[in-house]
C-alpha cells in the first residue's frame, strides 16, 4: 500500500508540474496574441514626435548654416573695407603720379626754353643767369624723376595688394553663395520629409 501511495504521489506531482507548465505557456500565448494594437492616438503621437525630432534636426542644421553665414558676412564686410581702402589709396597714388608727370613735363619744357634762349644769348651776365636757371631746372627734374619712380613703385605694390584682397573678397562671396544654396537645398529637402510624416 505504501508503494502505491508513493506512485500516486509521484503521478500527482508530475501532473501538477505538467498542468502548471501548460497553464503558463497558455497564458503567455494568450497574452502575446491578445496584446492590444497601438491605438490611432498613439500612432498620431509617434508621428508628431518623429516630426518634432525632424524639425529639431532641421533647425539645428539651419542655425549652424546661419551661424556660418553670419561669420562669412562679417568677414566679407571687413574684406570689403580693405578693398575700398586700397582702392582709395591706389587712386590717390595714381593722381599724385599723374601730377608729378605733368609737373615734370612742364619743367622739362621750361628748361628746354631756357636752353634755346641760352643758345641765342650773347650777353655774358644774361648767359650766366640762364645757365644757373637751367641747372636749377635740371636739379628739380632729377627730384621729380626720383619721385615719379617711387610713386610708380608704390602704385605697383598697391595694385598687386588690391588684386590679392579682391581675390579674397571674391572667395568669401562665393563661400556665402554656397552657404545660401546649401541652406535653400536643405530647406527644400527637409520640408517634404516633415510634411509627409504628418498624420491624416
Amino acid at each position: 500500500m505504501s508503494r502505491l501511495k508513493e506512485t500516486l504521489v509521484i503521478c500527482l506531482l508530475v501532473l501538477t508540474v505538467f498542468g502548471l507548465t501548460s497553464l503558463t505557456n497558455s497564458k503567455a500565448f494568450t497574452q502575446s496574441n491578445t496584446q492590444p494594437a497601438p491605438s490611432s492616438g498613439e500612432q498620431t503621437l509617434q508621428a508628431l514626435l518623429s516630426e518634432v525630432h525632424q524639425l529639431r534636426v532641421t533647425m539645428q542644421r539651419a542655425n549652424l548654416n546661419t551661424y556660418h553665414a553670419q561669420i562669412t558676412i562679417e568677414r566679407l564686410k571687413l574684406q570689403q573695407q580693405r578693398v575700398d581702402r586700397l582702392t582709395a589709396q591706389l587712386g590717390d597714388v595714381r593722381k599724385q603720379l599723374a601730377e608729378t608727370r605733368k609737373t615734370f613735363s612742364q619743367n622739362s619744357d621750361n628748361m628746354k626754353s631756357f636752353e634755346r634762349k641760352l643758345a641765342k644769348e650773347t650777353d655774358a651776365p644774361e648767359r650766366a643767369r640762364l645757365e644757373a636757371s637751367i641747372q636749377s631746372w635740371k636739379a628739380e627734374l632729377e627730384e621729380l624723376n626720383q619721385k615719379e619712380q617711387q610713386e610708380q613703385a608704390y602704385e605697383t605694390q598697391l595694385n598687386a595688394q588690391l588684386q590679392l584682397e579682391q581675390a579674397k573678397l571674391a572667395e568669401l562671396s562665393d563661400r556665402l553663395d554656397t552657404l545660401q544654396r546649401e541652406l535653400e537645398t536643405q530647406m527644400a529637402t527637409d520640408k517634404p520629409k516633415t510634411s509627409d510624416k504628418r498624420p491624416n
